[in-house]
Parts: C-alpha cells; structure tokens; sequence
C-alpha cells in the first residue's frame, strides 16, 4: 500500500525541483533534496534504520565524489588544468578551428574528470582568451557545454549520474561495461559533434589576428622538457592523477580476464585522492575546493528516494511507467530513451535517474542486464544538449558565463545543441539496439 506523506514528500521535492528548472528561481536543487530528507526521516516514512541504509548505500557515490572533486581541485590549483587548456587552444591554426579542436579536447577530459568541474574551469580561461584575441567567446563556451556533455556520457567518472548507476545497478566491471557500448557511438559523435560546431561557428570566429597568432606562439608544450624531477615533488597530481586513472581501468577491464579479485572503482579513485592531498602542500585548500553542495544533494537523494521506496510509490510507479520486465534489452530502450530525454528537461539528470534506478532494479534488472542501464545513463546524460536545464554543467556555465557578461538565451543553445543532441543519442541508440 502506498504511504500518502511519502507521495507528498516526492512530489513536493520534484515539484520544487521543475518550478526552478523552468523558471530558474527558487532554493538550490541540494538545498531541495536537503529538506526533503529531512521531512522522510521526521515523517517516520524512512526510519532511521531505514536512512542509515540509504547512506550507507550513498557512501560510495559519495566517496567517489569526493575523491573527483580532490583530483579536480589539485589539478587546477596546480595549474595542470590551465596548462592543457593552453596547449590545446595552441592546437588550432585559425580561430575558425578553435570550436573543432576545444569540442574535441574538453570531450576527451570530461570522460575523466567530473563535467561540472571541467565548466567552472573552461569559462574563466576561454573568456580570457577571447577577449585577448578580440573574438567573440560565445562559441567558444557553447562548443564547451555541448562537448563535456557528450565526452562525460562515456564512463562512469565523466557526471554524477553515470556514477550513480555504476554503483547502484550492482554492474561488476562499469568501466570496461561502458566502454564496451559506448565507445564507438560517443567516439562517432564527438568527431561529427566537432565537425558542426566547426561548421556552425566559424564565421563568427573571425579571421586570425596579431593577437591571436601571439596567443598560439605563447602555448607551451604538452611535455616541458627538463627538470621533471622538480616538477612532480611540486605537482604530485601530475604522475597520482593518471595513474590513479590507468590502474582504475585496468582493473576494471582486465581484472576479470587476469583472475584477480574485483576493486570496486571508488575505492581506487578514493586511494589516488587522498594519497594526492596527503602529499600536497596545500591540504585544506584543496579540502575546501571540494563542492560539498554537490555531496548534500546525494545523501538527500538517497534518503528521499529511499523514502519513496519503503513507501511504496516505486511500486506505484513500475505500473505506471512503459517499460518491460528485464529480458529482451532491446525492447526496454525506447521506454528508457525517450523519458529520459524529456524528463532530464523538467528534473535535471540526476534526480530522474536516481528515480529511476529502484524501478529498473523492481522490474528485474540488474548487473546481468547491463544495456538497460547504460541506456539510462547514456539517454539521461546526452539530453543535456537538447536544452541547458538538462544538465548541471550546462546551468554552471550559462550562470559563469552571466556574470562575465555573456548571455546565453534557451533559444541559441537549442539551436546547435538539438542537432548535436539528436546526432549523439541516434548513434547511441543504435548501438546500444543491435548490441555493439
């Protein structure tokens, strides 16, 4: 039987939630997802045996997290971050291949490091860089949000979302899972993805000034040569970083087949992490850089949507929604698909997959029915180019990008990204039906 107050409380959360994405005002979604854990445990919907499950389950989102965010902090405050940014921008030969080869860089990172990090870097230096070359920085920041959106969809450390349902879906190898349907139809989609926005912007870009042949003059090398040494005793994140990264694949790739025992990913990114701050110099820095906004909104979303299940509105809602019970993957995609594309509209990613994780797991799927949840990662995660409230990162940039006095209106960023929105989760639809 369904609880009434845990129907209340779901829909006051969801509601509060699409009032903010549609009219942009309101409390912050985590402060959202804060209140309405607290009414789950005050209500007695979730008792506290029952929160202590949800956080229990949450903690290794939430570690993972954590661990993300250090190396993203230990990378841009040791200026590695800025250093590849530059090299990259050094990269194209005219502004007109700038959106080419900015589109193709910030995909490439954003399978590795969380998107929403990767934004708050890119509008700071690629507004700098506009404005010293005397280029409008517009595109530039639009080929950034469309680019991480598509790069992220690619492995579980790319957005919060893939990361949810890497964990919470019982999947036993989620990278190498991912990798397995996802390269091929993201990898095409970030050549084609780079291809148009270098079509769609390069008039805009103007042709190549005094400035911005200096600018490319001054990109250093990917690779200084010399004093290397020195280099790592002063950036340790620049060998802990991707080494952390290499073992975390490999593990999870090639463990299997070597016969060793399995890692969880988290605690691999979490032992990189804290190794990372614990020979850094600058510790509660980087402690403090850690977007603790972003911790709060999971454990509430776990405390809610635990509430919701004890309650009974997960069984509710298996009735109501389309999709089959687990067996042939195929026939499950189009009930996946299109929802989340047009819920991640009206709730955001995140929240519509978080929901939507104990109503796969009721209706039979789990770490033996891989494709349905890649699925659902992938089509929740490529809706952010449909429009900018599909994403976290999308609403990160568009307000950075305010605030350095760039507007962004809905209507512009629907009219690149849905083309690239529509390229991206066709190819990966088709993939994902004929199973490659």
């Amino acid at each position: 039987m369904t609880n009434d107050v845990a129907v209340a409380i779901l829909a006051l959360v969801f509601g509060a939630i699409v009032v903010r994405q549609l009219f942009g005002r309101g409390p912050p979604i985590w402060g959202i997802f804060a209140v309405g854990a607290l009414g789950t445990v005050a209500s007695s919907t979730l008792s506290l045996g029952g929160t202590y499950s949800a956080l229990t389950q949450a903690a290794p989102v939430l570690l993972f997290l954590f661990a993300l965010f250090l190396f993203a902090g230990a990378l841009e405050r040791q200026g590695i971050l800025d250093h590849a940014a530059r090299w990259l921008i050094g990269r194209a030969r005219s502004p007109a291949d700038l959106p080419f080869v900015i589109f193709v860089g910030f995909s490439i990172a954003a399978a590795f490091l969380v998107n929403d990090a990767l934004v708050l870097l890119a509008v700071p230096l690629l507004y700098g860089v506009a404005k010293r070359a005397k280029m409008d920085a517009k595109p530039l920041l639009l080929a950034v949000a469309f680019a991480v959106t598509i790069g992220s969809a690619l492995t579980p450390m790319g957005n919060p979302q893939n990361l949810l349902i890497s964990i919470a879906s019982g999947l036993q190898a989620p990278v190498a899972t991912y990798l397995r349907y996802l390269l091929l139809p993201i990898a095409a989609s970030i050549v084609l993805g780079a291809l148009f926005v270098r079509w769609a912007f390069a008039a805009r870009m103007g042709p190549p000034t005094p400035e911005y042949d200096q600018l490319r003059a001054e990109a250093p090398p990917l690779f200084p040569s010399g004093k290397w040494g020195v280099r790592i005793l002063q950036r340790p994140v620049i060998i802990l970083f991707p080494a952390t990264m290499i073992l975390l694949i490999f593990l999870d790739v090639g463990g299997t087949s070597l016969g060793l025992t399995p890692i969880p990913i988290w605690e691999i990114a979490l032992g990189g992490a804290l190794a990372t701050l614990l020979v850094s110099d600058e510790r509660l820095a980087l402690l403090r850089a850690v977007d603790a906004r972003i911790l709060v909104l999971f454990a509430g979303l776990f405390v809610v949507v635990g509430g919701a299940v004890a309650g009974g509105v997960i069984v509710s809602l298996e009735t109501l929604l389309p999709i089959p019970a687990a067996g042939s993957a195929s026939s499950a995609l189009p009930s996946i698909f299109a929802p989340s594309v047009v819920a991640s509209q009206v709730v955001s990613n995140v929240p519509w997959v978080a929901l939507q994780i104990p109503v796969l797991t009721g209706l039979g799927y789990g770490a033996s029915t891989p494709i349905p949840w890649v699925a659902l990662g992938a089509a929740s995660t490529l809706a952010g180019n449909v429009t900018f409230l599909g994403a976290a990162s999308n609403l990160i940039l568009v307000d950075r990008a305010e605030r350095a006095g760039i507007r962004i209106r809905l209507a512009e960023f629907m009219r690149y990204g849905l083309p690239l929105a529509a390229l991206s989760i066709g190819l990966t639809f088709a993939a994902l039906w004929i199973g490659l």
